[in-house]
């Protein structure tokens, strides 16, 4: 399998000369395969991953939200599922993974 070509590979700032392509390695020394995964990441089989769709504005707000009080948009998003789930009379997000973990 050959590398695809860099989209800005062949870019270049106004007065300055053209970059000269690097020539391609010969197959028998191409990069093994690298893991999709990065390293360092653990397993956590306790956890599921979820997506959401947010209308535009929502999600400008949420960031806003988590920027003014210097924490990640998933916080301000487990502080919602958190008053979700005790208004509908569950325990909180901590005390649901302190029954896993405990």
């Amino acid at each position: 399998m050959s590398k695809r070509p860099s989209l800005i590979g062949g870019l270049t700032l106004p007065g300055a000369e053209p970059a000269t392509p690097k020539p391609e390695a010969p197959a028998e020394r191409a990069a093994p395969e690298v893991s999709a995964k990065p390293a360092g990441r653990r397993p956590r089989p306790e956890t599921v991953h979820t997506s959401i769709y947010l209308p535009r504005e929502v999600h400008r707000r949420l960031r806003e939200i988590a920027f003014t009080r210097d924490v990640k948009v998933h916080d301000v998003i487990m502080e919602g599922i958190d008053a979700a789930l005790q208004k509908h009379g569950h325990p909180s997000v901590e005390a649901l993974k302190g029954d896993k973990n405990g």
